[in-house]
């Protein structure tokens, strides 16, 4: 299964070489309000070619769920418990794809792993109007932060009601300035881990690379990083 969390540009970059590849996912899970997503003036020759394949895609996949196979069902999944909520969208909402994130809630043993892609605070504090989105993301394993973890884009109710053991800034080479004080934050509102005889609140794909959880049973987890995998 794929899932796209919002189609902006850096979180569906791959999807070209998807079918260059012939990887053809059974089923794929997008927000289908922000398609077909529109061709700009300035748009680049790459962005258009890109935008025209996450098109392709939401043409060619009619549901959500393909062949009969539901990948969310914990029967047949392996016991992973899937919930993905969506925000409200109003008309001015569509000048920002950011607008669009879904937010996934992955469980599995005890575990909770968060996924946030680029939920703007405004959308978060939304979700939080809703009791049963509360109960669902309290108290995570991982927290994925929303928007690569910039600074403007924290919301210290959701962190706050998330309550993470780890989070984790999935950030670019370039450092922004909206990123400075971002592990900062978080770290004030996350739990920690000792890992590898390290205390540690916070990881970030910049300084740690490819960051990998491993869930084995009840309490017992990894954290592995690679700077060569990245």
């Amino acid at each position: 299964m794929l899932v796209i969390s919002h189609p902006h540009t850096d979180h569906i970059s791959d999807l070209e070489n998807m079918y260059i590849c012939s990887i053809t996912p059974n089923c794929l899970w997008r927000d289908k309000r922000a398609f077909p997503l529109q061709i700009l003036k300035n748009d680049t020759k790459s962005v258009i070619n890109l935008k025209n394949c996450a098109n392709k895609m939401n043409d060619d996949y009619s549901s959500d769920i393909c062949n009969g196979n539901d990948p969310e069902n914990t029967v047949t999944n392996g016991g992973v418990n899937i919930t993905r909520f969506v925000s409200l969208i109003e008309q001015s909402d569509y000048n920002d794809m950011n607008n669009f994130s879904c937010i996934s809630i992955l469980e599995y043993c005890g575990f909770k792993v968060i996924l946030t892609g680029d939920n703007p605070p405004r959308k978060l504090l939304e979700m939080l109007k809703n009791p049963y989105f509360i109960r669902t993301v309290a108290n995570a394993t991982v927290l994925l932060a929303p928007h690569h973890g910039r600074d403007n884009e924290f919301c210290s109710e959701f962190v706050s009601v998330v309550n993470p053991q780890v989070t984790v800034f999935s950030d670019k080479p370039i450092v922004h300035e909206t990123q400075a004080h971002s592990a900062q934050k978080y770290g004030n509102a996350t739990n920690g881990v000792t890992i590898n005889g390290q205390f540690r609140k916070v990881f970030t794909t910049r300084n740690d690379g490819t960051i990998t959880f491993g869930f084995r049973g009840y309490q017992d987890w990894t954290i592995d990083t690679s700077m060569i995998e990245y």
